[in-house]
């Protein structure tokens, strides 16, 4: 039986499909059909049951629901009696319908303001704002407990006691909980891979919608959330899939390969996204400063809400550390302008070459007209160790030598290579420098291999192609020769300490030094934000923590402009999938500010809910984990195309049916 489901296609797996099994195109044609025909059948009870006017089921409505149109105006949730079936109509009566993009969004807004108000009306009294927000017996719930624990708390017939004590405890717990619980808000199932999954994509539902062989609108499911499927199907840490249940039955689902799968084929469609925007319609101006993983997300959201975005950048194309970080065999070149090209198709603009404090300050954008500024630079600075020289003695920043490796401008390398680091960067750098010829490269790090902080894949790919690990290994100073580095010393690391500072502190072993030789350093130690460009007393206020999106306060009266800030330039170096959810909150957090009462005009209640699954027996065939095809490490190192290839049609359709769609209720 197949059933669609919140937005979905979902299996109930009963065996014989039954008369009641449409999908919403399926289901609509049939009403439409019904009512050319002028017959007065279930399909127009419950149009009308819903509030719906039958004249305005009109070919539009079904042409926005085809999948090349969820992929150009984003996805629409199926909340509009997606299932012809009796008793069904009643669950959605007071439901507006199909939500756009833009309409979700500010209802996403508009919800977390309620969530806000009602936990600081529970801190007044218990269980206002769970009233507030609508949820009536939730209130008379917590209401009611504070007054019965209070009056056990003043009973002194038999004097004060420790017990007394223990009550007027339990009484602060409850208004605690109330406001944790109000704050909170109600909340439906949630599967644990989109609960690990730091943008909190649909994980189940859009691959139920690849197993359905949908991959167009899979990839918009994938896009309400998260702009960048195509990095994000190839070098994402994908925790989604070690808190995948499959983990108990075999191996984890994997996510990330079905992710690239549906965003290859999605993109390949050529489909032109569009903002979709009526007239009337609010536009803010909006300044983003930094075209990486969180700039790119908070201009794509602003633009999905109305705004008017213009996008700064130093470099020339966008993208960050997304183009011009990651190795072409890992991400190619095509990759990231798949991911960039609907950003910028939604009317974003793109100002390259553009430093921020030199072509363009707070003050220049609020003459330009612009209403609020996101600084979102990430973290490009890199660190290097004291003692190390220029390129021309042989030493090499690893975000440089991958850029012009990127740029086919490719550095002079010969004989040995050492990187020192390890991370991602640092062995996209060791293997890059295998491609480019290197004799023998090493990957030194003060850290163990279990934890290095690069993906465990990727190590196990290094190694495969040649590269050597020397691990637990501090740089105590470099050896030169004729003003050309020919190798380091070296101590072997006990452990790693955290100073008082934050900074680490690798604890080294007294008289373990040894020379490693090396005609070419490249160092990989890590990058730190560079926020110099920020005026003197500038003051940070917290707007949303999770995501570490904060507000600017000047120190003067002057610029008037708002000013936000979020991603790794606040939080430190992380994944794309991190800095690109910091950049949607922050996105949002600037639209709510700037458009007060459009936000409050969001009115949206979803009475929908998932429908009861029956259990499943598992099937042998559903523990055994597909994987895509790769280069072997012989013919990998002899180029820099891309080692991992697409999951084929049938793995990717046997791969998303071994999905336990844990957010469905069995």
């Amino acid at each position: 039986m197949q059933l669609f489901i919140g937005g979905s296609l979902v299996r109930s797996r009963l065996g014989s499909p039954p008369r009641a099994s449409l999908s919403f195109s399926s289901a609509m044609d049939t009403a439409l059909s019904r009512r050319r025909r002028g017959s007065n059948t279930a399909g127009d009870a419950i149009f009308s049951r819903c509030g719906v006017d039958k004249r305005i089921m009109s070919s539009s409505l079904m042409d926005s629901l085809r999948p090349e149109n969820l992929l150009r105006f984003g996805y629409k949730d199926c909340v509009l009696c997606e299932v012809l079936r009796p008793g069904e109509e009643e669950r959605c009566r007071d439901c507006s319908g199909r939500l756009g993009q833009r309409d979700r969004l500010l209802w996403e807004i508009h919800r977390e303001r309620i969530r806000r108000t009602a936990g600081k009306l529970s801190l007044l009294y218990p269980g206002l704002g769970h009233l507030y927000s609508g949820r009536t017996l939730y209130g008379i719930f917590w209401a009611a407990l504070l007054p019965l624990t209070l009056v056990l708390v003043l009973s002194l017939r038999s004097g004060i006691s420790i017990g007394h004590g223990f009550l007027l405890l339990g009484a602060g717990m409850v208004w605690w909980m109330a406001f944790v619980d109000a704050r909170r808000g109600p909340r439906e199932p949630v599967a644990p891979c989109e609960s690990a999954c730091p943008a909190h994509i649909r994980v189940p539902d859009y691959i139920a919608l690849v197993r359905e062989g949908r991959p167009l609108e899979a990839l918009a499911l994938v896009h309400d959330k998260l702009p960048f499927a195509a990095f994000c199907g190839r070098a994402c840490p994908h925790p989604c899939e070690q808190e995948c249940v499959r983990n108990e039955w075999g191996a984890p689902i994997s996510i990330m390969a079905i992710k690239r799968y549906a965003a290859d084929l999605g993109y390949a469609a050529g489909i032109s996204p569009s903002s979709g925007i009526e007239e009337g319609v609010p536009r803010p101006r909006v300044a983003v400063v930094g075209a990486g993983a969180s700039g790119l997300s908070a201009a794509d959201t602003l633009a999905r809400l109305g705004a008017r975005v213009t996008v700064f950048d130093p470099n020339e194309e966008p993208g960050g550390m997304m183009r011009y970080g990651a190795a072409e065999f890992r991400f190619p070149a095509e990759g990231i302008r798949a991911d960039v090209s609907p950003i910028l198709a939604r009317g974003v603009h793109f100002r390259g070459g553009v430093t921020f404090d030199r072509d363009a300050t707070f003050a220049s954008l609020e003459k330009e007209g612009f209403d609020a500024v996101l600084i979102a630079v990430g973290c490009r600075e890199a660190v290097r160790l004291p003692g190390a020289g220029g390129e021309h003695q042989g030493f090499h920043d690893a975000l440089s030598f991958l850029l012009r490796v990127r740029n086919h401008r490719t550095p002079r390398l010969h004989g040995r290579v050492v990187v020192i680091g390890g991370g991602n960067v640092a062995i996209d750098a060791a293997r890059s420098a295998l491609r480019m010829g290197a004799s023998d490269v090493t990957v030194a790090c003060i850290e163990s291999r279990e934890a290095m902080p690069a993906f465990p894949w990727e190590i196990e790919a290094a190694v495969s192609e040649g590269a050597t690990l020397l691990t637990n290994t501090a740089v105590k100073r470099f050896h030169l020769r004729d003003d050309v580095v020919t190798a380091f010393e070296a101590m072997k690391v006990e452990r790693i300490d955290i100073d008082a500072a934050g900074k680490i502190a690798p604890r080294t072993v007294s008289g373990s030094e040894f020379e490693v030789p090396a005609d070419a350093v490249v160092m990989a130690i890590g990058t730190r934000p560079d926020l110099s460009f920020l005026p003197d007393g500038i003051r940070r206020k917290e707007v949303d923590r999770r995501h570490h999106v904060f507000r600017l306060q000047f120190p003067e009266r002057e610029p008037k402009i708002l000013a936000y800030i979020c991603g790794d330039c606040v939080r430190g170096s992380g994944t794309v999938v991190e800095a690109s959810a910091s950049g949607r909150a922050a996105a949002m957090n600037i639209f709510a500010d700037l458009c007060v009462e459009e936000v409050r005009k969001a009115r949206f209640r979803d009475n929908y809910r998932r429908r009861s699954e029956p259990q499943v027996t598992d099937r042998p065939e559903w523990r055994v984990r597909r994987r895509a095809e790769r280069l072997s490490p012989g013919s990998a190192r002899g180029s820099f195309e891309e080692v991992e290839k697409r999951l084929a049609d049938r793995c990717a359709h046997e791969e998303s049916e071994r999905c336990a769609r844990c957010n469905l209720s069995l």
